[in-house]
């Protein structure tokens, strides 16, 4: 006993302690100071015993629950209008985009567009989701928060700056406890965060100020932050949100919608970061925009999955085929202005993402030759030129289904031939290698020179669009009435003349 006394009164500083140890007495053990603060343990060996539930998402494998996940797109990209579209999937159990959710409530606070447009956005939805709005309303509470947007806002006293909450965020928390929602949307993070979007401290106390908020509900909702995307990022020269990387860092997830680089009329909606389960192997959605504004599956590329519906190379010969039947050539020259890139890259149909550029498409149609599904044909074009184009031979237009049209005939033009139309069907093309009009007039009856349709008096035939004179035959210098040939020159005539 004296032994400890003893070892008590080596970390006992007070005097009467020592006094009492001194007497053989005992010394009053002191209680130790409280911690300045408290980090929780984690439980490292009940991992197996105790196992944590496996992350959640109330919209599969992309936006988690209990977490903040950011929404970035430009403005008029249609982000609020997705972020609605989510809203009323997940009030309804509906799957959006092929994509499954958890149904649960829904908080859309809204500090970007007022209820007039919001109200108008939610008929399209509705309309397009197939949703009975009285039933929506029981499951989905939408705040009109344009008046005083601001959930958090930069203070400054006496020469410092800090981001504190705004009585908004408040009232926020208070219907978010209320309500127990599985889906808490914030539209937009420029009007609700009254801040330096550059201020890394700034923008993280913000995004763990909503953290926060998730962890201490007990429905651990997904918070969903609308952001922009700076001018940079169009073409995907940039990132796709603005400001300071802590809004990519203090976010668990981020979405990114953003114009397909191939097609501006359609989105692409990509997955871009995932900290709480494995990144997704599947492509990026790809969208278009339907009736309303409202975001639909794009047909020519669902699920990342182009041609499901059609093989790519079926699609080209289908309009090269259509060509063909238009009468429009295709030429075989990769510099001609009439190429296959420039022609049919603007054709719909078209399959863009498997043609990104030039030399692929080019690579596949000489390999379409080798197949034998095109071959080149010769032609001359009104400038008497050489040319090739494009055609499909017999096994390509089996291959699309279609039979390959009949040759055209050059058109007749004897006195007895009826107008150059193929029996029920279209009318022939003339021959492309014009020949003089003298050439063939020469044959038919009458005096050399006059057309035995329309006598003389000038037809299509006789004096074909396009034709020089000396094509059309009627060069004086060729015909010999130039008046230097018959000696009519008035100034040789006059120079005779003094002569």
């Amino acid at each position: 006993m004296a032994n400890l006394s003893t070892a008590w009164s080596a970390h006992i500083p007070d005097a009467a302690n020592d006094e009492k140890v001194a007497a053989g007495l005992p010394a009053v053990a002191l209680t130790e100071p409280a911690p300045i603060a408290t980090i929780p343990t984690v439980d490292v060996a009940g991992v197996f015993d105790n196992p944590s539930p496996p992350p959640a998402f109330v919209w599969s494998d992309r936006v988690p629950l209990g977490h903040v996940c950011l929404l970035s797109g430009h403005g008029g990209s249609g982000k609020s209008t997705l972020a609605l579209q989510l809203a009323a999937a997940v009030a309804m159990g509906q799957p959006l985009l092929g994509v499954s959710t958890k149904r649960g409530r829904v908080l859309f606070f809204s500090g970007e567009d007022a209820e007039p447009l919001l109200r108008h956005r939610l008929a399209a939805v509705c309309q397009s989701l197939d949703v009975n709005p009285h039933k929506l309303a029981e499951q989905m509470r939408v705040l009109d928060g344009t008046e005083e947007p601001a959930l958090y806002r930069e203070v400054a006293e006496f020469g410092t700056r800090r981001l504190e909450p705004t009585p908004i965020f408040d009232r926020l928390a208070e219907l978010v406890n209320e309500w127990q929602p599985a889906l808490v949307v914030i539209d937009n993070a420029s009007d609700t965060f009254e801040g330096s979007e550059n201020d890394r401290a700034q923008v993280r106390a913000f995004v763990r100020g909503l953290a926060r908020l998730a962890r201490e509900t007990a429905t651990s909702p997904a918070i969903l932050l609308l952001t922009h995307t700076p001018k940079a990022s169009i073409g995907g020269r940039g990132e796709s949100y603005s400001g300071s990387t802590a809004w990519h860092n203090s976010s668990r997830a981020r979405l990114s919608l953003t114009p397909d680089k191939d097609d501006p009329a359609r989105l692409v909606l990509s997955l871009d970061k995932i900290n709480v389960a494995p990144p997704l192997q599947s492509q990026p959605l790809r969208l278009a925009r339907a009736a309303g504004g409202v975001l639909v599956l794009d047909d020519e590329g669902a699920h990342g999955a182009e041609g499901a519906q059609e093989p790519p190379e079926l699609a080209l010969l289908t309009i090269l085929a259509d060509f063909v039947e238009r009468g429009e050539r295709v030429s075989c020259e990769q510099t001609a202005h009439t190429n296959a890139w420039k022609m049919c890259r603007p054709e719909p149909g078209f399959p863009k993402r498997s043609y990104p550029n030039a030399g692929v498409l080019f690579a596949a149609i000489r390999q379409m030759e080798r197949d034998g599904l095109i071959e080149r044909e010769s032609y001359r074009d009104t400038y008497r030129k050489d040319r090739t184009a494009w055609n499909l031979t017999a096994k390509g237009w089996e291959r699309i289904g279609k039979s390959a049209p009949s040759a055209p005939s050059a058109p007749s033009y004897h006195e007895n031939a009826d107008d150059a139309v193929q029996p029920d069907g279209a009318p022939s093309a003339p021959s492309s290698a014009h020949r003089s009009v003298r050439g063939y007039l020469a044959h038919d009856e009458g005096a050399p020179g006059t057309c035995p349709r329309c006598d003389g008096e000038g037809c299509e035939f006789c004096q074909p669009k396009g034709l020089t004179p000396r094509q059309a035959g009627t060069n004086p210098r060729a015909i010999g009435t130039n008046p230097r040939a018959i000696g009519t020159n008035p100034r040789r005539f006059t120079r005779r003349s003094r002569q």
